[in-house]
């Protein structure tokens, strides 16, 4: 009796899944020396590039959720990568800064170059071009989508 080789669907949220475990997988193998997370460096270098911010910002900039952000931030300040401080003027705004812990780390700022070296290794500067061009346009696509459907 023959075997069937099982399938998959043609699809780009599978592709999209598949290519985001492959750079999370190979950013964690690059930061596991540093004993940081994906979420953290993200924290760390939307703070080196652009010095303290409100949880709000960090949570835009990122691409997370407010709740999530600050949970993470607290972790972060437990583990002496950030500070975090009150605003005077307004007490519920929380402003957060790199502590001397996380400054120590600020080599690993550019660390996402040697990621994409690795994902995209085999594709010309052209492809990589296209690529995140492509990519931002199926962003958009998705994003108005929801916006029109008042999904988002």
């Amino acid at each position: 009796m023959a075997t069937k080789n099982p399938t998959a669907p043609t699809s780009l949220g599978r592709e999209l899944n598949f290519a985001a475990g492959a750079g999370n997988a190979v950013v964690a193998r690059l930061l596991a020396p540093y004993d940081l997370s994906l979420a953290q460096w993200a924290v760390l270098q939307t703070l080196w590039r652009n010095g303290p911010l409100k949880l709000v910002e960090i949570a835009r900039l990122t691409g997370n959720a407010a709740p999530a952000t600050s949970r993470l931030v607290d972790r972060m300040v437990d583990a002496g990568l950030v500070t975090r401080s009150e605003v005077p003027q307004d007490r519920r705004t929380v402003t957060v800064a790199v502590a001397p812990r996380g400054e120590e780390l600020r080599h690993l700022q550019d660390i996402y170059q040697q990621v994409n070296a690795v994902l995209m290794r085999d594709l010309t500067p052209e492809d990589a071009d296209r690529l995140f061009n492509l990519l931002a346009r199926v962003e958009r696509a998705g994003r108005d989508w929801l916006d029109q459907t008042g999904a988002g």
